[in-house]
Parts: structure tokens; C-alpha cells; sequence
């Protein structure tokens, strides 16, 4: 999910935004291509690798160190063009986007070599490094792409300019200042330097800035304009993605606390919020940029709208069945493990229904992929209609919005 979904359509979107931005042709764009296939190869290989039993044994960095080479050749070729773009861009003013999607390309290399170098981490510091890694791929990848999409895309279908530009800037900085530091809350209680966990806690505290900058700027762009996302399905994808940034990172926070860190780790509930964040957030804001990209890149709009829509209530339904049951389950698991008259195959066995709960929503959740990529191929084979003028998707059907600037 992170590397072959999130960060493939996190690049797709990038490389689509960005000349957009800067009003810059794409430069190197054949190289993108390639390392697109050399990314998409390594997913494979490493994927492959691990389900006969080749892993490096960390989480978040399971491909052993040989496959990652491809990834990082893959990522570099990519990565490339778009700096190049940026270099020979011909707008003087960055749009915040263009913030974010430049530091999450500046970021991710540094992330994924340092944690990936054979033989350079072990034993304590090895644990340090994964949780350093295994939170910054979330908060200094994905989100910077999450968020550049989502102040692209909300002001772009509703006609209007984000709210605050400077409010942006804050949630820009504040994340770059805050974040790196936050992994540690996952050893607490473990043979680490107690500064080292107080500092992750401290940081995960102070995230309460940039995320609250992000979801007042957002919210009050959106505000009074909400029943266009009756109409856009790529502003009901991302602002719905938007809202679940905010409770993640929020939910983040919280557990980084030792208080609430005591009953959560090595629970089920550790596993709902970071699904919270890498599929409530970056996926459902992938789905919305993709629903609005294609149409753009093929010159077709999409066949079915209606599979739009059972798509958006497929997921929807189907992750919060998926988290709420797995949080209510992990909780309740960590509480009876921390009772010492509770035998620990009894925390196990309390979570058979949460887990049973989880695999009907993950069914939904599969059933609503199913649709997106049976849509998603309908129209690389040119079924409906032929894409006419600038028009949304389903514009017709609003005509009285428009005119108060709620759709482009």
C-alpha cells in the first residue's frame, strides 16, 4: 500500500501538478516514465521477495536492501524532472503546493537511503531509526503530497482562492520544524534514552499547529460552498480526506502521550490509526486528484458516475467499520493486558469479533478498489463520452452553483 499505491499515485499527481503550477513544461519527462517502471518493478520484486520470506524483518522497510535499489534509481529518475521543472519555472510566487511537493521530494531520499543502507543500523539504535523512519514516510512523504493536493484541488473546483495564504505558510513550516522527531513515542518503555522520548512527545504535541493551520485554511475555503460536494466528487474524496488528516494527526498526538501510549502499544489499535492516516487521508485525497486528473490527461470523461459514487460509499462505509471496530478492539486488548490477572491468550481472544468487524469492512473496502480500477480501465478503452470544453464532470447538473463560484 505505501509504495505501490500511495507514493505511485502521490508521483502521478506531482508530475501532473506541478508544471501546472509553475506554468512550466515538464522537463525530462521520458525519464519519469522510466523511473516510474523501475519503481513499479521494485514494488513487485520486493512484494514477491517478502511472501517467500525475504524481508528485512523492520516495518515500513520489509523490502530487503538489494530490491530498494531499484527504488531508489526509479525514485531519482523521477524525482529529477520535476526539480528541473521547478529550476526553470517561469512564476516567480510559489503556490503553497509547490511548498510541499518540493520539501517531500527533498525529504524522501534522505528517509529511504539512510534507513535502507546495508549494515549501518543494529540493535537499539536500529528500533530508534525504524520508528524515525517508519513516522516520517508518513508525515515527510505522504502528507506533504496529501496536503499539496488538497490546496490545489479545493480552491480549483470550488472557483476560489485558499483562504489564507500565510495560514498555509504556517502549516508548511510548522510541519517541516515539528515532525521528524515524533517515531520515538512507539519505544516508549523501551532501552532507549528517555530524552529521546520526551522529545517525540513534545513534537507529537506540538503538531497541534500546523494541523489545525491546515484544517482552519481548508474549512474556511470550503465554507459555504459544502453542497458542491454533493456535485464534485473529487472535492467530496478530499475534503472528506482533509477532515481525516485532521483526526489523525490529532488521534497522533493523543497517543504519543504516556497516559494513553501505556494501553494503545502493541495493540490493534496502533494499527486503526495508522490506517487512519496512510488510507483515510492520502488515499481518499488520491481518489478525488485522480477523478479529477484523468478526465484532463485522456480527454474523457468518466463513463459511469454513478460507480463514482459507489465507489466514495464503498470506502467510506467499509473504513469506518474498519476503524472504529479495530480501535474499540485494540483498546479494550490493551486494557486487559495491562491486567495481571488476565491471562494474555484471553486479550487475544477478546479481539476475535473487532478483528471478525475489521474483515467486513475490509471486504467493502476491496469491493469499492474493484470498482475504482474496473472505472478507472472503462476509460483508458474510451468507453462514454468524449471529453467537451472545461466543464466538471456532472457540471450540468449544478448550473445555480455555479454562478456563485462554488464549481470551476
Amino acid at each position: 500500500m505505501a509504495y505501490g499505491w500511495c507514493s505511485l499515485a502521490g508521483i502521478g499527481v506531482a508530475i501532473w501538478l506541478i508544471p501546472r503550477l509553475l506554468k512550466t513544461e515538464l522537463v525530462g519527462a521520458k525519464y519519469a516514465l522510466v523511473g516510474g517502471a523501475l519503481w513499479s518493478i521494485g514494488v513487485f520484486a520486493g512484494t514477491v521477495a517478502i511472501a517467500t520470506g525475504h524481508s528485512d524483518g523492520l516495518e515500513w522497510l520489509e523490502y530487503p536492501w538489494q530490491i530498494d535499489i531499484l527504488l531508489v534509481v526509479g525514485g531519482a529518475l523521477v524525482g529529477f524532472p520535476l526539480w528541473l521543472t521547478l529550476l526553470r519555472r517561469r512564476v516567480k510566487h510559489l503556490y503553497v503546493s509547490v511548498w510541499y511537493i518540493g520539501a517531500g521530494l527533498l525529504w524522501f531520499p534522505i528517509l529511504f537511503l539512510i534507513a535502507n543502507w546495508p549494515g549501518l543500523h543494529f540493535g537499539v539504535q536500529q528500533a530508534t531509526m525504524n520508528w524515525w523512519f517508519g513516522h516520517n514516510v508518513l508525515g515527510l512523504w505522504f502528507t506533504p503530497i496529501g496536503l499539496a493536493a488538497a490546496y490545489y484541488f479545493i480552491p480549483k473546483v470550488l472557483g476560489k482562492p485558499i483562504h489564507s495564504y500565510n495560514l498555509s505558510l504556517l502549516g508548511f513550516w510548522s510541519l517541516a520544524f515539528f515532525y521528524s522527531q515524533v517515531g520515538g513515542h512507539h519505544l516508549i518503555g523501551g532501552p532507549v534514552p528517555s530524552w529521546l522520548v520526551t522529545i517525540s512527545i513534545v513534537q507529537s504535541m506540538m503538531m497541534v499547529i500546523p494541523v489545525f493551520a491546515v484544517a482552519v485554511n481548508q474549512h474556511m475555503t470550503v465554507l459555504g460552498n459544502f453542497r458542491a460536494l454533493i456535485y464534485s466528487p473529487t472535492l467530496r474524496f478530499i475534503v472528506l480526506g482533509a477532515m481525516m488528516y485532521t483526526a489523525a494527526s490529532v488521534q497522533g498526538s493523543l497517543e504519543a502521550l504516556r497516559a494513553v501510549n501505556t494501553v494503545t502499544h502493541f495493540t490493534h489499535y496502533t494499527v486503526a490509526h495508522a490506517h487512519l492516516g496512510l488510507y483515510g487521508f492520502f488515499s481518499m485525497v488520491m481518489f478525488g486528484s485522480i477523478y479529477f486528473i484523468m478526465p484532463r490527461v485522456m480527454n474523457w470523461e468518466w463513463p459511469y458516475p454513478r460507480l463514482i459514487s459507489l465507489h466514495f460509499w464503498l470506502v467510506l462505509i467499509g473504513f469506518a467499520i474498519y476503524f472504529i471496530w479495530l480501535s474499540i478492539g485494540g483498546w479494550l486488548q490493551g486494557l486487559a493486558m495491562l491486567d495481571e490477572k488476565t491471562p494474555f491468550m484471553q486479550s487475544v481472544a477478546l479481539t476475535l469479533p473487532y478483528l471478525q468487524a475489521r474483515s467486513i469492512g475490509g471486504g467493502l473496502m476491496t469491493l469499492g478498489h474493484l470498482v475504482f480500477a474496473g472505472h478507472f480501465f472503462a476509460m483508458g478503452w474510451k468507453f462514454g463520452p468524449q471529453r467537451l470544453g472545461a466543464a466538471l464532470l456532472g457540471s450540468s447538473l449544478f448550473p445555480r452553483l455555479q454562478g456563485k463560484g462554488a464549481a470551476a
